[in-house]
């Protein structure tokens, strides 16, 4: 009987740094959503969200080593691990009345889609193994843990940016042609298309192409909601294809951009728009190209300034070789 207890304490531990390894290594992989939800809730900008979702990441990490070596239990493992599943307990009770129970809570990022309520749940649960696990600790003691907690702690928190690097410190894109006209009077002309209520042809307009199966479309549409959120004048627009009847809710559940102005465009005709490239997220002026983005490219403040005074950003394009400001005249 001692035996299986023995068995036991050590299992409920090494299962609960195991979830806590997946729980973060997950949220990695897009960590976008997980940035995202620091700049949607107010508590971070796009410089600093980031930081913090690799941080936590690395928390999760460190807490999920530290309980499968049985490290600084009583000192700091186990009150930190009550400290931070009451965090994303409390997180995901505000979620629920904010929001409701809707959409994915993103504990396990986008491969396991859970909802806030679910995730309370799986959390509780979590909350009776460490007290479980609290009652009836382990009797071992690691080898040299005095000298294999520094370096715990140190590749924890390196961890999330060597997996996954900040966009920030990517460079070298290539933006595309611009200074072409984008032909979108044609959507109007097709009475095979769902007309958009507003004039994409006139003005400026942020116009976007995307797929409703497309993963990298319902990141950006998510970030472009962010950004609706935070800047009720920002002129977005979304031009969906796809099965609306089979995709829809999987797509606004993620995106949550049901705050943007959005059609269908379920033509053929659709993909001479994109050249075979989703998303395409199109900045026109009068329906001339002015930029094309990505969705490291969707930059709050440049956005600013190109509805202000007609700057557009360059970063290696194929008619620009330098990283300029570049001023549109026809403003």
């Amino acid at each position: 009987m001692h035996f299986i207890k023995i068995i036991f304490a050590h299992s409920i531990r090494i299962l609960l740094g195991l979830i806590f390894i997946a729980s973060g290594y997950l949220k990695l992989f897009p960590i976008e959503p997980f940035e995202l939800n620091f700049i949607d809730l107010g508590i971070a900008n796009w410089y600093t969200a980031p930081i913090i979702a690799r941080g936590l990441i690395g928390f999760e990490f460190l807490l999920g080593v530290l309980l499968i070596l049985n490290l600084g239990m009583n000192k700091f493992t186990i009150k930190a691990t009550y400290g931070i599943l009451l965090f994303f307990t409390a997180y995901l009770i505000y979620q629920l009345i904010t929001i409701g129970n809707n959409g994915n809570c993103g504990c396990f990022g986008t491969y396991l889609q859970m909802t806030p309520l679910e995730s309370i749940a799986k959390n509780i649960i979590m909350l009776l193994i460490l007290i479980t696990i609290h009652l009836f600790p382990a009797r071992f003691v690691m080898p040299g843990k005095y000298f294999l907690i520094p370096f715990i702690f140190s590749i924890s928190f390196t961890a999330p940016y060597i997996l996954n690097v900040p966009d920030a410190l990517i460079s070298g894109h290539r933006t595309g042609a611009v200074n072409y006209p984008l032909q979108l009077k044609r959507i109007y002309s097709d009475t095979t298309i769902v007309k958009p209520a507003i004039d994409l042809s006139s003005g400026k307009k942020i116009v976007a192409f995307m797929s409703l199966t497309c993963g990298h479309c319902k990141m950006s549409a998510l970030k472009m909601h962010v950004l609706q959120q935070r800047n009720q004048d920002f002129p977005f627009y979304i031009l969906l294809h796809g099965d609306s009847v089979k995709h829809h809710k999987e797509f606004f559940d993620f995106s949550k951009a049901q705050n943007i102005s959005h059609s269908y465009f379920n033509n053929a005709d659709f993909y001479s728009f994109v050249g075979g490239s989703l998303p395409a997220i199109f900045w026109v002026q009068n329906d001339t190209v002015k930029f094309r983005s990505l969705y490291i490219d969707l930059n709050e403040n440049e956005i600013k300034t190109w509805l202000r005074s007609g700057q557009v950003p360059f970063t290696n394009d194929t008619i620009r070789n330098s990283e300029v400001l570049v001023s549109d005249t026809t403003n």
